[in-house]
């Protein structure tokens, strides 16, 4: 404390000319001024002269001891801060500026000597202490700009800057990705704060997100701070109307090649009959089966390898799939044949009652009509005689409160049909013949049950002149277009009768004891030939002889009602995925085509085309010529 001393100008009065004054302050000797009088100030446990760090908003009590001496005045301040002061208590604001202000307390005190200039006001301890402030910015604010880039070697490479701090250390870097590779979330910590850069040599193609983290711990106090980027590599996506090019070589080979995918790496294409090429990143090209008729979803796949996997390990690495939307220039859009009359080089093709004719040689529609009475159908079959030229059609409702059943026969105008009614007719195939007669399998109900006959009526009268008991309900019937020969099958079990004057005989009954038949057919173009095929082999029967004509290995799909020509799928079909088509008399195979099967009914071979129910036609002439 500093002293402030008045000393009496007249000692003790004796020159006044006054009267002696017997108060005890003039009798009492004066207690001598301290010199280093200090005040003891307790704020929050804090020296005077030492930092205080504020980070947050903070509460400092403090308690002042004056050693018995009144106070007689107090201020506390702060250089530049409005410090709030509650009773014993102040309040401070972070700044966030790592500024350092000084907390001042001044403080005037009694000396307590009881001399006259103590109790005139002229004598009192005065002193000042001061504290250091640091307001602690603990939030860094920095950029590090984190990019990529791609290292000598064309590995993918990130790049990013050294941190500037404003008060605070960089303790690590973490970068965060998931691999690919190993498919997990992988963590990569650098300890080096000059490291600026990391090289990922997984990364080949695809979507990831690299983030990195900057750790810091401030300066003053024990705070660690993190501040997070995040980048994410550009690279060929394979976004276009086809994902690859081709160059289509033959109709059974083409060419695909596709673009740089931005990093090193290396590739492996596996196309649909397990076929495993190999290329580096810098042959990007390879000679594989066409599309396979009539769609070809997973006709190959291309995997993306980070340069230092090895091949067999592919699994592990990205793929992209083969295109799904594909034409390679033989495909078009084609009314699906449901019947034909070859005579008249037309076919017939019907849905929700609008019939259309088309042309065979050139597969455009000649006339339409609307057929009322089939607005509604549900199913429809359709059965043409080249002979004749009658046309049936069978429509089944689905039950609406019940099922309706009907045939309308017409002629080749499609005016006044016959209508036959039949309750009890499936939807399978039914048959014209060119002798007037109209096929068609039913069900006749006995006693909660059924039994299925074959029923042949008169198509210009509609009346049933001859029925047979069938060898069960679910067996499948086909006809020769002359009308001589009916043939029933059921899965090993055979049967062919003969028509004659509208009585039906049996001429021929087998059990095969080897496999079940896929496909039962007499021959579009020779009446007396049935098709059957099986347990990957294909037969021509001769209904006349009783006798095998051809055989060949692999399974039957169609017969072109025009040239008579087969299409068989090859005998080693699950490894080449190969339509055979052979000439009519199985004799010699014309030409190859990549085919995809999945076992459904709505396949068509007509004129050189094989045709599809849902995506139109190929044109295999040139192949075939």
């Amino acid at each position: 404390m500093k002293q402030s001393v008045v000393f009496f100008l007249l000692t003790l009065q004796l020159l006044y000319s006054c009267e002696y004054n017997n108060d005890p302050v003039y009798l009492s000797e004066a207690t001598p001024l301290q010199e280093d009088f200090k005040v003891d100030i307790d704020l929050s446990h804090v020296n005077p002269n030492s930092i205080i760090y504020i980070y947050e908003y903070t509460k400092l009590g403090f308690k002042i001891d004056t050693k018995g001496h009144k106070v007689l005045t107090q201020k506390i301040w702060m250089e530049g801060v409005d410090a709030e002061i509650d009773e014993n208590s102040i309040y401070l604001v972070p700044l966030n500026d790592n500024s350092i202000r000084k907390l001042v307390f001044d403080i005037e005190l009694t000396t307590n000597t009881g001399s006259i200039a103590e109790k005139m006001g002229y004598e009192k301890y005065v002193g000042r202490y001061e504290y250091n402030v640091k307001f602690v910015k603990l939030e860094e604010d920095f950029n590090i700009n984190f990019r990529g880039g791609k290292s000598k070697e064309g590995y993918l490479q990130l790049n990013w800057d050294e941190p500037k701090f404003d008060n605070a250390t960089l303790q690590k870097y973490e970068i965060t990705f998931f691999d690919m590779v190993t498919l997990k979330q992988e963590t990569h910590i650098i300890t080096n704060p000059k490291q600026t850069s990391f090289i990922d040599k997984n990364y080949v193609w695809g979507h990831v997100t690299y983030q990195i983290s900057a750790y810091y711990k401030n300066n003053d106090i024990d705070y660690t701070g993190v501040k997070s980027s995040y980048f994410t590599p550009e690279y060929y996506k394979f976004d276009g109307k086809t994902k690859f090019n081709y160059q289509f070589l033959d109709n059974e080979w083409m060419n695909v090649s596709w673009e740089h995918t931005g990093y090193k790496c290396k590739y492996l294409i596996i196309d649909a009959t397990g076929l495993k090429i190999e290329c580096d990143e810098n042959n990007r090209s390879v000679k594989i089966q066409r599309f396979r008729f009539p769609f070809d979803n997973d006709r190959f796949k291309l995997y993306i390898l980070p340069y230092n996997l090895p091949y067999e390990e592919y699994e592990k690495s990205v793929f992209v799939d083969g295109d799904v939307l594909w034409n390679d220039g033989r495909y078009e859009p084609t009314v699906f044949p449901q019947g034909w009359n070859v005579a008249q080089n037309e076919y017939y093709s019907l849905y929700q009652g609008e019939m259309k004719v088309v042309s065979i040689s050139d597969f455009k529609i000649k006339k339409e009509y609307f057929l009322r009475e089939l607005v509604s159908a549900d199913i429809t079959n359709i059965a043409v005689s080249s002979k004749t030229s009658q046309i049936a059609i069978y429509k089944y409702i689905r039950p609406a409160p019940v099922s309706v059943h009907e045939i309308y026969i017409y002629n080749s105008n499609f005016e006044s049909p016959i209508k036959l009614e039949n309750p009890y007719h499936n939807s399978e195939k039914i048959f014209l013949s060119d002798n007037y007669r109209l096929y068609y399998k039913g069900y006749v109900p006995i006693n909660n049950e059924a039994d299925t006959y074959f029923y042949v009526c008169d198509s210009r009268t509609g009346k049933v002149v001859a029925e047979r008991q069938m060898m069960r309900y679910d067996a499948q019937m086909t006809v020769s277009s002359d009308g001589k020969y009916l043939c029933e099958f059921y899965e090993n079990n055979l049967k062919i009768h003969k028509l004659e004057n509208d009585i039906i005989t049996p001429i021929y009954s087998f059990t095969n004891s080897q496999y079940h038949y896929s496909a039962c057919q007499i021959s579009y173009t020779n009446p007396n030939e049935l098709i059957l095929s099986g347990g990957n082999e294909t037969m021509v029967f001769d209904m006349n002889t009783l006798e095998t004509k051809y055989k060949i290995k692999g399974l039957f799909i169609y017969q072109d009602p025009i040239t008579g020509n087969f299409g068989c799928l090859d005998e080693n079909y699950d490894k080449n995925f190969i339509l055979n088509i052979y000439d009519n008399k199985l004799s010699r195979i014309l030409t190859k085509i990549p085919f995809y099967f999945n076992g459904d009914k709505f396949h068509v071979f007509l004129n050189n085309r094989l045709i599809y129910y849902y995506t139109g036609s190929l044109n295999i002439s040139d192949y075939i010529n």
